[in-house]
């Protein structure tokens, strides 16, 4: 039985003194520090989000063989301007300014067109300086009830 324990006991302090070294994982980067620059929007989605199992469809070709394409430039001051306007609603005007809900760990996008109507935009992922995509969602509000819901994609330019 000494021996059993002794041998239990050796093993677990072999096993316990093999630890994997950890090493550095790579270079940090700030949350949501990348949105600055300019943006085109390639890609959509459309959701119907009435059904009971809500339906995904791909309505990209609308944006990608559009001749004029949506050019969004947020800039380090937290203003925006349109560039160009391309087809689809207009969710961004003519621009105005930009901010995210959380600055540390943001969220959503608050796009506040020249002081008169702000639309809140959440983040499909947060954009940092090495990306070079990012999506915001956009709920389309129907009797008091989300209906469809759009997921926009940018590409950096």
């Amino acid at each position: 039985m000494k021996k059993v324990t002794l041998f239990i006991a050796s093993a677990l302090l072999i096993l316990g003194a093999c630890k994997p070294e950890v090493g550095p994982i790579g270079p940090s980067y700030e949350a949501g520090a990348g949105i600055i620059g300019s943006w085109e929007l390639t890609g959509a989605d459309q959701t119907d989000v009435t059904l009971p199992v809500p339906e995904t469809r791909d309505i990209s070709r609308i944006y990608q063989n559009a001749s004029n394409k949506w050019t969004v430039m947020f800039n380090a001051d937290s203003t925006y301007n349109v560039s160009s306007q391309g087809p689809g609603f207009d969710l961004f005007g003519a621009g105005g300014t930009w901010k995210y809900n959380t600055p540390e760990f943001p969220s959503e996008l608050y796009l506040t067109q020249f002081d008169t109507l702000t639309t809140v935009l959440p983040l499909g992922n947060m954009p940092r300086t090495i990306d070079q995509n990012f999506s915001v969602v956009y709920n389309r509000i129907r009797c008091d009830k989300p209906s469809v819901s759009y997921t926009l994609m940018f590409t950096r330019k």
